[in-house]
């Protein structure tokens, strides 16, 4: 399995440190954040971002409230976002909606909010995780499960890995529409939008296309025969406060971000997904081999490998060589270039003229004991826009 060199988010804040974060690693961390995460997309966490970065004595009281293995900077604008949520009538809260009479410049309110329940975000962090389920992943998922049936041509099921709540679990249950911008220079080549799902879904999502090549889409996207999923903790989609996490873990300011959660959850409710409570290496075996004979097993990661040890990234990649060495099997992934195991960077770069980290969509695939390995797509982490690279299972125009 290659492992290529780490970005500096992964090298300082991805579990390889022990004691407190340096305050120069996590001031990089932050302008990391705000210039490749945020900027263009959530403007005011990139403005946070950026004056914590500036800020030492921010940096020492941020440092100081988890070891560096957490990944404190994400965890504290999520903790100080659920209590935005709980307090809608604060200060903070205004600025988190963006209202016209809230001043120009958030940083002085959330530093003094900071500052204030430092004791109460600390606990926060120490304690809980990210849980981003992000529904919108589902957009590249489905292109991901097409391109699994079609090398399969046999239906699917699906495992998550991390997969909080499970909303993502309801892929085949929400709409979609592919298309390409406007302004795209071969956006004569395909012209017509994809919709795909039902019309009347809750969830709609709208993926960008980029890139000289179409996704794999077929006329629906592939039905879940089987659908569950493995995590450390799992959220129950009935729990309201675990809900309102959910949401804090989103970043505010893109409205139709937490209507999509809401409504995802919504539908969650009506069919509740089977999460199991437990640890991949002593349980995903297990949850592969109650997948229906006849149904192709698919294990999905969206950004959760990259909360494991580099060793224990290996072991999973060892893990499912062992499981498809016994039946078929696919392992999906979207992940950081050098997280999912086995899967080499594409000679082509992404075609992202925003300059935003991008994520790379990995296809690992066990048929008849054989096992393929190959970089699919490059994609933005939430899926508002996809680069097919993989010329096997590219769609046609």
């Amino acid at each position: 399995m290659s492992e290529l060199a780490p970005t500096p988010t992964e090298h300082a804040f991805l579990g390889h440190r022990q004691g407190h974060a340096d305050i120069d690693e996590l001031a990089d961390f932050y302008r990391h954040l705000a210039e490749a995460e945020f900027a263009g997309y959530c403007e005011l966490y990139a403005t946070l971002a950026r004056a914590v970065a500036a800020d030492e004595a921010m940096l020492e009281r941020v440092a100081a409230m988890a070891p560096a293995a957490k990944i404190i900077p994400v965890l504290l604008f999520a903790a100080v976002h659920d209590r935005v949520l709980a307090d809608p009538g604060s200060a903070l809260a205004a600025i988190y909606r963006g209202e016209p009479t809230a001043p120009a410049d958030p940083y002085p309110t959330f530093r003094t909010f900071v500052v204030e329940h430092h004791d109460e975000l600390a606990a926060v962090v120490r304690t809980r995780s990210i849980q981003t389920n992000e529904v919108g992943r589902s957009a590249i998922l489905a292109c991901g499960l097409t391109a699994v049936q079609r090398r399969f041509g046999r239906p699917v099921a699906m495992i998550e890995i991390g997969p909080s709540a499970g909303l993502n679990l309801f892929a085949d249950r929400f709409g979609y529409r592919y298309a390409r911008a406007a302004d795209d220079p071969i956006a004569d080549r395909f012209a017509t939008p994809v919709t795909l799902g039902p019309v009347d879904a809750g969830v709609q999502l709208s993926c960008e296309v980029r890139g000289p090549l179409a996704p794999p889409l077929d006329d629906a996207v592939p039905a879940i025969g089987h659908r569950a999923g493995i995590d450390l903790a799992p959220v129950d989609v009935r729990d309201d406060e675990a809900c309102r996490w959910l949401e804090a873990c989103l970043w505010p300011q893109i409205p139709q971000r937490a209507e999509r959660l809401r409504a995802a959850i919504a539908l969650a409710r009506t069919d509740p997904p089977t999460l199991v409570r437990g640890d991949v290496f002593t349980d995903l075996a297990a949850l592969v081999e109650a997948v229906p004979e006849g149904l192709v097993p698919v294990v999905t990661s969206t950004w959760v490998l990259a909360y494991f040890s580099r060793d224990d990234r290996t072991r999973v990649g060892e893990l499912l060589d062992a499981i498809g060495a016994t039946r078929d099997l696919a392992l999906l992934t979207a992940e950081y270039p050098s997280i999912a195991p086995g899967i080499e960077r594409p000679t082509r770069p992404a075609t992202d003229p925003s300059g935003q980290a991008a994520t790379l969509i990995g296809l690992t695939t066990w048929l008849g004991g054989e096992r393929r390995a190959a970089p699919l797509a490059w994609a933005q982490a939430h899926g508002r826009w996809l680069d097919w690279v993989d010329v096997d299972t590219a769609g046609t125009a």
